[in-house]
C-alpha cells in the first residue's frame, strides 16, 4: 500500500469514528428534546406508586334472612336480630364463615322481603333466602352458583318400576298441583301424551297417587321429602328429577370485603366433602342432587 492510500484509509477511518460521534450526540439530543428520561441518572428521584389499602377482613359475617320458609331458615327475631336461628340455608351460612375463616355470623331480618332485592343500602354482607338468578337478584350483588337446586322431583305410585328415560315419563298420566312449578314443567318440559291431572291442592295431589289415579307426580324437588315422609307404604320410590336450570344462589353483597369467587370456591368445597349431601338429608330428609336427571 502507498502512503497516500494509507493516509487516505486512515483518514477515511477517522471520518467514520467521527460521523459515529456525532450521530450518538445528535441521537442523546433528540431524546432530550422529546423530553425521555436519561438513564443511570445519579440524581433521578426513585418512581412512585400508589397503594390502595385492602378492606379489611370482617370478623361477623352479617347474613340477611327472609324466614320464609321454616325447613330452609326460621327463628325468633328480636330487635330485627334473629336468634336461635335454623335450617337448611341457616347451616349453609355457619359453613360458609368457617370456610372464609370469619370467626362469627350474625343473622338479621329484612322485612318486607322485597328489601333483600331491592335495598340500596345493604348493611350486611350475603343475603340467603331462596333467591333465584333473576334479573332483580344481581342489580345490587353478585350472584353465587347455586348451593340448591330447583328441580321437580319425580314421585311415582306404588308398584311401578323407576323411570330410565323423560320418555318413560311421558307414557305415564302425571300430576301435579295446580299453578305449581310441577304443572309447569309438565307442560314445558314432560310433554305428556296422556293428558295431565292438576290437583287443587298437595293433600289431593297425595290421594291421587295413593289410589293410582296418577302415575307420576311432580314435586318440588326441596320439599318431596316432606311430601312423603312417612308414606313408605302407600306411595312408590323418589324415582329421578326432571330438570328445570337455575337454582337457590348467594347474593353476595357488591362492593363488600367477600367476592362472590370465595362463596364459590366454599360452596364448591362444601358439594365436593359431602358437607351438601348431609345438610340436604338433614333438613329435607332427601338429597335432590342425588335424583337422577330424566333425559
Amino acid at each position: 500500500m502507498t502512503s497516500r492510500a494509507a493516509v487516505r484509509a486512515f483518514a477515511g477511518g477517522i471520518g467514520i469514528v467521527a460521523g459515529i460521534v456525532s450521530c450518538t450526540i445528535v441521537a442523546a439530543g433528540l431524546l432530550v428534546a422529546l423530553g425521555l428520561p436519561a438513564e443511570g441518572r445519579a440524581d433521578d428521584p426513585p418512581p412512585t406508586t400508589t397503594t390502595v389499602a385492602a378492606e379489611p377482613r370482617p370478623t361477623e359475617l352479617v347474613v340477611a334472612l327472609g324466614l320464609g320458609d321454616p325447613v330452609l331458615q326460621a327463628g325468633v327475631v328480636r330487635d330485627g336480630e334473629v336468634i336461635l336461628a335454623r335450617g337448611l340455608e341457616v347451616d349453609v351460612a355457619r359453613d360458609l364463615a368457617k370456610r372464609l375463616a370469619i370467626p362469627r355470623v350474625r343473622f338479621v331480618y329484612v322485612r318486607p322481603a322485597s328489601r333483600l332485592l331491592a335495598a340500596s343500602v345493604r348493611p350486611w354482607h350475603l343475603t340467603i333466602a331462596s333467591i333465584r338468578p333473576v334479573r332483580a337478584a344481581s342489580a345490587g350483588a353478585d350472584l353465587s352458583d347455586p348451593y340448591l337446586g330447583t328441580d321437580q322431583a319425580v314421585v311415582l305410585r306404588r308398584g311401578l318400576p323407576r323411570l330410565a328415560t323423560l320418555t318413560d315419563l311421558r307414557r305415564k298420566i302425571t300430576c301435579a298441583v295446580r299453578g305449581s312449578e310441577g304443572a309447569q314443567a309438565i307442560a314445558g318440559s314432560v310433554a305428556p301424551r296422556v293428558k295431565p291431572i292438576l290437583a287443587r291442592s298437595a293433600e289431593r295431589l297425595l290421594e291421587l297417587v295413593q289410589t293410582g289415579a296418577c302415575d307420576a307426580a311432580l314435586v318440588d324437588a326441596d320439599s318431596v321429602g316432606q311430601f312423603v315422609a312417612g308414606r313408605g307404604g302407600i306411595l312408590g320410590p323418589v324415582s329421578a328429577r326432571v330438570e328445570r336450570g337455575g337454582g337457590y344462589v348467594v347474593a353476595v353483597t357488591r362492593g363488600g370485603p367477600i367476592a362472590v369467587s370465595e362463596v364459590d370456591r366454599a360452596l364448591a368445597r362444601m358439594r365436593a366433602d359431602g358437607t351438601m349431601h348431609r345438610l340436604a338429608r338433614q333438613w329435607l330428609g332427601i338429597d335432590p342432587a342425588r335424583l337422577r336427571p330424566l333425559r
